[in-house]
């Protein structure tokens, strides 16, 4: 079940980074209103991954997660730039996420 919860928190937490982009800082009323609730939402998901799995590795684990995944749909849907540096900041960002869960 922790999986369950760790993974909807990790899809509240994009989307809640999604309306965060698309509420143009905080300026456009309902994908701000959608941030607060995604991100409440999440939190409430992260909190009962907590039960099941230690929380540092819970949280490293959707942080680096969380990260990757915005920054990806960053560079596919808002266009935003794509160079090395970001390529190896993600690959290494997966690699310890990997190398967290694994050990």
């Amino acid at each position: 079940m922790g999986y369950v919860f760790l993974t909807i928190g990790l899809v509240l937490g994009i989307a809640g980074q999604m309306c965060v982009k698309l509420s143009k800082g905080f300026r456009q009323t309902v994908p701000t209103i959608g941030a607060f609730l995604l991100f409440i939402a999440c939190i409430y998901f992260i909190s009962l991954t907590t039960h099941y799995f230690e929380m540092g590795i819970v949280f490293a684990i959707w942080a680096g997660l969380t990260i990757v995944s915005t920054t990806l749909l960053g560079i596919y849907i808002f266009k935003e730039s794509k160079n090395k540096r970001k390529i190896i900041s993600v690959t290494l960002i997966i690699t310890g996420v990997i190398i967290l869960k694994a050990f």
